[in-house]
């Protein structure tokens, strides 16, 4: 029996940067955790204009732009050196250079300004900024990137480490990878290894197909919510993607996607009842719902690559694997950072004697 060699550090409660710099995280395509950034931080800027507190704008300024700062050193060390050389690189990373500037002269002039009117004059000029930024990048340097053939995960890697120790830079907490203490070596049979990671396969697509169900009864019913109706109609695309790379798995494992019969899975099953609950605050609770389902497949998605390494999978052939899980935190990270903003539409429209569940 043949045995391979895993690294228990992979589960062990390490930083995130230091699991990225390490290899003991899955990475991450670099165009899909950039525009996770995005959302994130366009939903503090619209937090920031709702929010008529002054507490509460001090602390979305401070997070803005914190978050702001490291995610351009982590683009400016990692992304735009390699996005040069992809076709019309050149021209719109010379671009973006010049709004990273722009942005950051904006930023110091914010932290400086006492008063509140002008103070927001000046945020409404930072968000327009990157709004237009967002838009080049998303539009135009990603395809751009995807067209070519960079590791987009491999430079995911080394943006996501940056990214992080930016942000722990800023708050006066820096960490070193090479502090990170090492767990002993274990033994793993290849033979189970396979077995684990064809189970999981299976499973992995009998969740997808609970999410699948999930999304198209909770599209029918989001027209007073465009951004989340829009959001879940992208990752109904990604679902059905992802549901076809789990079949191309199995069948490369010699397993019959004919003969494939998805089990309601207890969690699976659970959300799915609370997604169809019709009730006052059945966005709520949907959103709730999503919210667990992404985070669980995302799991299961980190987990199953665990398997794939260790029944001698390569990079390359668990690469399909790696892209549904960033498009299952893309859809976490969206839900989770707009609860907020659902919560007061929804607030909204039933204040205004209007459905607010649909």
């Amino acid at each position: 029996m043949k045995n391979l060699v895993a690294d228990r550090g992979a589960g062990e409660p390490i930083s995130l940067g230091a699991a990225l710099i390490a290899g003991k995280k899955v990475a991450p395509d670099v165009t899909q955790l950039l525009m996770e950034d995005h959302r994130v931080v366009l939903g503090w800027f619209s937090w920031y204009e709702q929010s008529q507190d002054s507490p509460t704008r001090t602390v979305l300024v401070r997070k803005i732009c914190a978050a702001l700062r490291a995610h351009m050193a982590a683009e400016e060390r990692w992304l735009y050196p390699v996005a040069r050389a992809a076709a019309r690189g050149g021209d719109l990373v010379s671009r973006a250079y010049d709004e990273h500037s722009e942005a950051k002269s904006l930023m110091a002039m914010i932290e400086q300004e006492s008063n509140q009117e002008e103070h927001a004059k000046l945020m409404r000029a930072l968000r327009d900024d990157i709004v237009s930024h967002i838009t080049e990048e998303e539009l135009d340097l990603f395809p751009a990137l995807r067209a070519t053939d960079f590791d987009l995960y491999a430079i995911g890697r080394s943006v996501a480490a940056e990214r992080l120790q930016a942000l722990l830079k800023n708050l006066g907490k820096t960490r070193n990878a090479a502090d990170v203490k090492e767990y002993p070596k274990m033994q793993i049979a290849q033979d189970q290894a396979r077995e684990l990671f064809v189970t999981g396969l299976k499973n992995a697509h009998a969740t997808a197909r609970n999410g699948l169900t999930m999304l198209e009864s909770q599209l029918r019913r989001l027209e007073q919510y465009p951004l989340l109706k829009a959001k879940l109609a992208a990752n109904l695309g990604e679902k059905q993607a992802q549901l076809g790379r789990l079949e191309n798995l199995l069948q490369s494992h010699g397993e019959s996607s004919s003969a494939l019969k998805d089990a309601v899975m207890s969690t699976g099953a659970a959300l799915a009842q609370i997604a169809s609950a019709a009730a006052d605050d059945e966005i709520i609770k949907n959103s709730f719902a999503t919210l667990a389902h992404a985070k669980f497949e995302a799991a299961a998605y980190e987990t199953l690559i665990l398997f794939g390494e260790a029944c001698g999978g390569t990079p390359a052939s668990l690469r399909p694997l790696q892209q549904s899980l960033s498009e299952e935190r893309g859809l976490a990270a969206f839900i989770e950072e707009n609860l907020r903003a659902t919560g007061m539409r929804f607030m909204q429209l039933r204040s205004e004697g209007r459905q607010a569940s649909l």
